[in-house]
Formats: C-alpha cells, structure tokens, sequence
C-alpha cells in the first residue's frame, strides 16, 4: 500500500483531542482500536474540503462539504478518500460528564445541511490555525467542550429519556462550568434557574459518579489550581484567587488544595515557578 500524504495539525483541549488533517488519496483500515489511544475512544469528523466514504459495521456512507459522521473506535471501520480536508475530534468518552450519550451505534451521520457540525469545524479550525492559542488553558478547553457537545446532543438518538436526561445533566455541568466563581452558586440555586425542584436535580445526577456539589466543588478547584499554576496570576494574593473561584476566603481556598493534592497553595506557587 503507498504512504499516505497528510499533514496534521494536532492540540488536545481536556478529553478532546483535535485535528486538522489534509490528506491526499487514501484507503485506510482501523481494526476498532480506538483510532490508536490507549482509553475508550469516539471520533467526530466534518469534512471541510473534498469527499470521504466511511464503511463500518456493513454500513457506507460519503460525506461531501459539510457533512459530519460519529464513529465508535472499538469497532472496525474503513476510510477512503481521493483527498479531502477534515477536522477530527476524537472523545475520551470516560472523561466527559456526556459519556452516556455515547452509545453502541457504530456510525452516526450529519448531511452536509446540518448547520451545527459544519459551525463546530469552522470554530475549531480557527482555533488550531490561529498561533499563540493556550491549548491548555481552561478557558479554550470550555469553548471545546461547548461546541462539541451541542453537535452530539443534536443527534436524533437524543429523543429516549435516557438521553434527554443526559442532555439535561449536561446543561446543568455547563451551568456550573461558567458560574462557579459566584460564591452563591448551590443546588437550590441551579434549580431555581432551570425551573425544576432540588429534588429533580440531585435526581438526575444519582447514577453519576459526581454529585451537583461534586461537580460545584470539582470547577472551584479546576479553576484555583489553574491560576495557582500559571505565571500570569502570581501577582494575585490568595485572597483574590479564592474570591475568583467561589471559595470566598483564603482559608477555604487553603483547605481545598490541600485537601486535594497535599500542597499548600504557596508551595504549588513555589514548583510553577521553579519548572518555568
């Protein structure tokens, strides 16, 4: 078989790791190995130039300009193509709070009208190409996890309760991801802004592995240990950053991260600056 020509541009974004490939003509067979990872895999793909047929499970399918299909990794599947550009999303589906949407169906398919995956790819293509972009920054990691999600709720499989209740979660995860900082951030408070009961929200979060204070706490500390660790916010007193992340005071902040990783918050200060 000849080589493949293809360039790839590759940055990961939390669970997400994206790319823009360029390749030219192709016949590729994937063994359902998880399209090479090590974890638990789906990947998301938009073609952006050109044409590629998709084969799995005895299913074909080919996407024009536009067009998007979902592939599970631990199944078979073929690619060809006589050269196309696509943007690749492939989904640690373990590490995000919408792993219950990923389920058994080898391929799912978006025509090339389909506005949401065709806007993700652009977003995102814009997002690899454009320099000095902080791939690990929290806040390009939310923006990822945003567009991907909306694209994957908008399947029609999202209609079983099942999946309308994750869909739900999701929403809520969300909800907490941009108001975390808001010290007044609690259950009752989610509730009241989605129009349901305390009772409904904590319900749909039984069969997670995070409850809604969970998920609360989970974002406050996500959001510390980044400005702790980042250069830019050494400037900022402890007080400030707890202020920042919803903690409301230095010594709640202190517990918290010692709490989680056995470091104060100076001495976390103290290896960031030493590793740069």
């Amino acid at each position: 078989m000849r080589p493949v020509l293809e360039r790839r541009r590759t940055a990961r974004f939390g669970a997400h790791v994206v790319s823009l490939v360029q390749t030219g003509p192709l016949h590729r067979r994937v063994p359902g190995d998880n399209f090479g990872h090590p974890w638990r895999c789906v990947r998301l793909m938009v073609v952006l130039d050109g044409e590629m047929t998709i084969k799995t499970a005895g299913t074909i399918e080919v996407l024009g300009p536009r067009a998007a299909a979902m592939a599970v990794g631990w199944r078979p599947i073929e690619f060809a193509s006589p050269g196309a550009t696509i943007i690749e999303v492939d989904v640690a589906v373990g590490r995000t709070p919408m792993r219950g949407t990923f389920d058994e169906t080898p391929l799912t398919v978006w025509g090339s009208d389909t506005v949401l995956p065709a806007a993700m790819a652009s977003a995102l293509r814009e997002l690899l190409v454009r320099p000095g972009i902080p791939e690990t920054r929290e806040e390009a990691v939310r923006v990822v996890e945003f567009l991907v999600s909306s694209v994957i709720t908008s399947r029609s499989e999202t209609r079983s309760t099942a999946l309308l209740e994750q869909v739900e979660r999701s929403r809520v995860i969300q909800h907490i991801t941009t108001n975390h900082c808001n010290r007044d951030l609690t259950p009752a408070t989610i509730a009241e802004h989605f129009g349901v009961s305390t009772r409904t929200l904590h319900r749909l979060f039984e069969d997670e592995g995070r409850t809604v204070c969970g998920w609360i706490a989970h974002e406050r500390l996500r959001s510390a240990l980044s400005r702790l660790r980042d250069p830019q916010y050494q400037t900022m007193t402890l007080e400030e950053i707890a202020n920042s992340c919803g903690y409301g005071s230095a010594l709640a902040l202190r517990r918290a991260i010692q709490a989680a990783t056995g470091s104060t918050p100076s001495e976390l200060r103290g290896k960031a600056a030493t590793a740069s």
